[in-house]
Parts: structure tokens; sequence; C-alpha cells
């Protein structure tokens, strides 16, 4: 056997290994991310009235009906969907770290008093401020303190109107609505 042959075999093992080793720390990552609990225990199909209490502005209501989302305050209308589903999907979504109450300083990471609250049904989560290192905001449910990624908050603190369906614009031309 020539030393090209032998030196192809051992980039293959080399390979192979590398391979194996990957695919065993992918499916370790996955196993991981499976045994963190979501931050709610509730499926989003099973939640019926929303409620977003935030300190600087008004509160934001939403109740289920016939399979659609309405605002309910601080005006009333059809919810966008698109909105709604998507806050009830980071609602469920899984945090990647996770600390019971009992071990941190609620005050501290500015959980007492919270600076936006969300309640989905009777569960209540409440947001506080963002861990320095990683950018990651802290969340609470009942008995425990998340690091979870900032797209909830933001979509929370957003203006009000945005969860109103837009109305349809008129196809009429100006001249038209005159006569």
């Amino acid at each position: 056997m020539n030393a090209l042959m032998r030196r192809w075999r051992s980039n293959l093992g080399w390979f192979l290994l590398v391979c194996g080793l990957a695919g065993l720390a992918l499916f370790a990552f996955e196993a991981e991310r499976s045994m963190v609990a979501p931050l709610l225990g509730t499926e989003p199909t099973q939640i019926e009235h929303i409620e977003v209490l935030r300190s600087d502005r008004e509160k934001l209501a939403f109740v289920r009906r016939d399979g659609r989302w309405w605002v309910t305050s601080p005006s009333h209308g059809p919810a966008n969907p698109i909105l709604l589903n998507q806050l009830l999907q980071e609602a469920t979504a899984h945090c990647p770290r996770q600390y019971p109450v009992a071990e941190v300083d609620l005050k501290a990471l500015s959980l007492n008093p919270p600076r936006l609250r969300l309640r989905l049904n009777d569960q209540e989560i409440r947001f506080g401020g963002i861990a320095s290192v990683d950018g990651l905001r802290y969340v609470q449910t009942a008995t425990m303190v998340h690091l979870c990624s900032e797209r909830l908050y933001r979509l929370l603190s957003s203006a009000a109107a945005s969860f109103l369906v837009p109305p349809i614009a008129s196809t009429e031309s100006p001249d038209m609505r005159d006569e």
C-alpha cells in the first residue's frame, strides 16, 4: 500500500470521527433544549384572554371570540392576527436559562416592580431588566426567572394601534367620492 492511499484512509477516518462528534454534540444540544420547560405550560390554542400591563402606557386587552382575536382596551376592534399569533408563540417559547425565584434578587433584576406584565388567562409573565453579559431579558413566571430574547418585550411595548387590524383603504378615487 502506497503512502497516498494511507494518507487518504487516515483523512477519511478523521473526517468520520469529526462528523460523529458533531452529530453527538448536536444531539446533546437538542436533548438539553427539549428538557428546558417553556415559559408557560399552556398551549396557545387554550389562551382566551390576554392583558398587557405597561407602567408607562395604557393597558392592552384582548379576547378570543369565535376563533378570532379582538382588542378590548384601549380601543375596540379586530386584532391583528399576525401580531397575536407571534405573541402567543413567543409566550410559549423555551428560554435557554432559568433560575428558581428563591435564588435571585428580584429587585436587582428589575422584576420587583416589573417593567411590564403579560397575563395569559390566569398566568402572568413579568418582564425585568436586561442581562449585561448577553443582552437577554429577565422574565419571571410563577416560580422561575428565565433569560429570554427581547422579541416578546419589543412586541408588547409597541404602540396599541399596531395591534388593531388596519382599515381597508377605499378603492374609489377621490373624484368618485365627491359625486
